[in-house]
């Protein structure tokens, strides 16, 4: 290959043995699942290649996608997979970040778009594999079961409704079937271990980088940034645009009665609003300096886009809201504004004020979101027409 390069960095977890991506990358470096600042450390090293596959979260700060992005601008290459790699290559697939396999496409195309859904249990001394499920290799692996007969449409989906309600560190097939009050034959059991939707992405991914490399036989690439990715310069103090290019003016009341609505607002925003009438007692440019202060002003808006997006294409492909994913959506609510139900919500707010009304209505659109996630999942597209991904462009 010419010149000498540094080995690619894999960061690597319970998505996959270090033996599938050692036979496919025999001189990779194997470091445990990715950290805040690992990425930049390995930079100022002079490595060139990183595939990150899995990641710390919860009890450490994880992968940052501004670090992400830092070290693809450094030149570097940045192939993500399988776990929080894939979901940090669809944030930053706009940037230059390479992304493989389904749940990196899932998670580009905004079907599926936290954490949970790829979070597990594992031992750090015994990584490989998980002691828990990934909930999105339920989702796959119950999908494939409807397709062939093994597992009915509505037992698929109660089992997936249980799953989701079941903390990531307890998840697991017999846990999710003892919750929804299915019985798991062995034979059904096998058949689901033996679908390792990350394990396949990681081995597709490495494949990504191989080619990768086999492409780019050209000399090093030199580092573009003497203090350490603008860490000590501009670039990591420079303002993004919040709005991306948006009109201020014509999404504001929304995503102002979205913040409310939703519970993203609590404990900030309480404060400020009169319940009865659902009106604001300050300014709107208020709450704008809120959120823009305290640096969550570009976060929220994206979550608000999201949300928009996923309730158009419902409406687009006609879905209906089961109970359930009603009763999803009054959950979701309910612990957002930090009450124990929905009904005692609707009372703490004012029963029949015109911000219950609302609240209603935000409901209802929330359960779509979770109608549309369902049936993407299971159901196939509903419509004929092409999707449109779940992104929001403001204009």
């Amino acid at each position: 290959m010419g010149a000498m390069r540094m080995p690619p960095v894999v960061f690597l977890g319970p998505s996959a043995p270090a033996s599938d991506i050692l036979s496919i990358l025999p001189d990779a470096i194997i470091r445990p699942p990715a950290r805040r600042g690992d990425l930049y450390a390995c930079r100022i090293l002079k490595h060139e290649v990183f595939l990150v596959l899995d990641g710390a979260f919860a009890n450490v700060l994880s992968i940052s996608p501004r670090e992400v992005v830092d070290v693809v601008q450094d030149g570097a290459v940045v192939v993500g997979a399988s776990s929080m790699g894939a979901l940090r290559a669809a944030d930053c697939a706009p940037a230059g970040v390479h992304g493989a396999g389904m749940i990196f496409r899932l998670f580009k195309d905004r079907i599926i778009s936290t954490e949970d859904e790829v979070a597990v249990l594992f031992r750090e001394d015994r990584v490989f594999p998980a002691l828990t499920e990934p909930l999105i290799n339920m989702r796959i692996a119950l999908r494939r079961a409807t397709r062939i007969g093994l597992v009915g449409k509505a037992e698929a989906e109660e089992v997936i409704s249980a799953a989701q309600l079941l903390h990531f560190s307890l998840r697991t097939w017999p846990a999710a079937y003892r919750k929804a009050g299915r019985h798991l034959s062995g034979e059904l059991l096998d058949f689901f271990k033996a679908i390792d939707t990350k394990r396949t992405d990681a081995v597709q991914a490495a494949n990504k980088v191989l080619k990768l490399l086999e492409v780019d036989r050209g000399p090093p690439r030199a580092s573009r940034s003497p203090q350490l990715f603008g860490l000590l310069g501009d670039g990591r103090g420079r303002a993004p645009d919040a709005l991306s290019g948006a009109d201020r003016q014509q999404i504001e009341a929304e995503f102002i009665e979205w913040l409310c609505c939703s519970g993203r607002g609590y404990p900030r925003l309480d404060n400020e609003i009169d319940w009865l009438s659902g009106e604001l007692t300050v300014p709107t440019a208020s709450v704008w300096n809120i959120l823009d202060g305290s640096g969550e002003l570009e976060v929220e808006l994206m979550r608000f886009n999201v949300f928009c997006r996923a309730v158009a294409e419902a409406r687009r492909c006609g879905l209906r809201p089961e109970n359930e994913d009603v009763r999803q959506a009054e959950r979701q609510l309910a612990d957002a504004h930090r009450v124990g139900s929905w009904n005692e919500l609707l009372i703490r707010k004012g029963s029949g004020s015109s911000f219950s009304e609302r609240l209603s209505a935000h409901c209802s659109e929330l359960a779509l979101t979770k109608c549309l996630r369902r049936t993407s999942l299971f159901a196939g597209a509903p419509s004929t027409k092409p999707r449109e991904v779940l992104l929001w462009h403001p204009q």
